[in-house]
């Protein structure tokens, strides 16, 4: 009895350990308008054994691990692949990680080879790494340790992860190159996905720059392949779609407005920067639509026994709406999750703008990356959709 029991624990840490999943490191990449200026990189989360951690001090030692040296990145665009970042110089400008790297779009050629991984690290068989595309071959991992470093190092270098730690676990990894001393902290740009500019730092929002695109990024060495989720409705699915899903967000605002009696405004009857995305995150043909709106404000009726005029526009003080629906069986619109707040509450309550779709987890779904905007703060909110709902999964605010 003994002897089948001891059988019977040493298979199930077996597959416990089987089980675990990760690390899978989620980012954003910012890629500039012009072509000119460097993507650059911000960590958001990183997923080990079935749990979110914030990926900016993840294994932070010094930089977080999500950040080392020659990690590669998968870029994608709705689930569709557009290239790829490595991970070559880091910054930090107070409590926020940034990193520029190599670019490389998905159309010019195939992902960078797997090269390999420092002397300090080659003990450690089991360690787990990122980024799977494509492996080292045999002739490579035969190379002498010295050819993996530079002939001479480069003068005052960051420091690098501690050699006598071979557990540390690492993404995929490139030739790790030194690095130029950091700056000072005051002379490095925010890590923030938002960087305000002259012309809306006195504004109350902040908002992510217009001529950068901000896709979403994974890097993970076990993970399935990325998969599109756009979904593909027909020209007349389109309009009433887009209609339900609004008259849900008009609504949501009406009720907010209505449950916060201390408002000076009312919202109006129109709405403005209006996106609309539809998605089919798990591959079941009916679509989950995303709704964000901003909503102006007006000053609130008052009774009178004339007919009042039109209220006029309250400046500076909007609603801020983000509403996820899914068509059911019979094509109809159900609400899965709804965010309003106002420009009076964007410490409580964030605005959320929708980055993209993107597998985070690992199985082969999407799920739904959004910014979340403070009044002077930016961050990030991840969520699992499910049949009836929507889970948060991460919140970089700590949530």
């Amino acid at each position: 009895m003994l002897a089948t029991v001891a059988v019977i624990a040493t298979f199930a840490a077996a597959q416990s350990k089987k089980k675990e999943k990760g690390p899978r490191a989620l980012a954003v990449v910012e890629l500039p308008a012009d072509g000119k200026s460097k993507p650059r990189l911000t960590p958001v989360a990183i997923l080990v054994n079935g749990r979110f951690w914030d990926a900016s001090i993840y294994l932070a030692d010094p930089r977080p691990m999500a950040l080392d040296l020659g990690n590669v990145y998968e870029v994608e665009r709705s689930g569709k692949p557009v290239g790829f970042f490595t991970v070559g110089e880091t910054r930090k400008a107070k409590d926020h990680w940034i990193a520029f790297g190599e670019w490389q779009l998905e159309s010019e050629k195939a992902p960078p080879a797997a090269r390999p991984a420092p002397s300090w690290h080659a003990a450690d068989d089991d360690r787990p790494v990122l980024h799977k595309r494509q492996s080292s071959t045999p002739a490579q991992e035969t190379q002498p340790a010295a050819e993996a470093k530079p002939a001479a190092p480069a003068p005052a270098p960051a420091p690098a992860p501690p050699r006598d730690d071979p557990n540390r676990p690492v993404l995929r990894r490139g030739k790790p190159k030194p690095q130029p001393q950091e700056p000072p902290e005051e002379e490095l740009e925010p890590a923030s996905p938002a960087k305000p500019n002259a012309a809306t730092a006195a504004a109350p929002l902040v908002t992510p720059a217009k001529s950068a695109e901000v896709l979403p990024a994974i890097s993970d060495a076990g993970g399935p392949d990325p998969r599109p989720y756009t979904y593909a409705w027909s020209a007349d699915e389109q309009p009433k779609l887009t209609k339900a899903i609004s008259d849900i967000a008009t609504a949501e605002v009406a009720r907010y407005a209505k449950n916060t009696p201390a408002l000076r405004f009312a919202p109006a009857t129109t709405c403005d920067q209006v996106a609309v995305r539809a998605f089919d995150l798990n591959y079941d043909n009916n679509p989950e639509v995303v709704f964000t709106a901003r909503v102006p404000a007006v000053a609130p009726p008052a009774t009178r026994t004339r007919p009042a005029k039109p209220a006029p526009p309250a400046p500076d003080f909007f609603f801020y709406v983000t509403v996820v629906g899914q068509t059911d069986l019979y094509g109809q619109m159900r609400k899965l999750f709804s965010s309003v707040t106002d420009s009076a509450h964007l410490d409580v309550y964030p605005r959320l703008e929708l980055i993209d779709a993107v597998d985070a987890e690992g199985t082969g779904r999407g799920n739904l990356l959004f910014h979340a905007f403070n009044r002077d703060t930016a961050g990030y909110q991840l969520y699992h959709v499910g049949p009836d709902s929507l889970r948060k999964l991460f919140d970089s605010a700590g949530e």
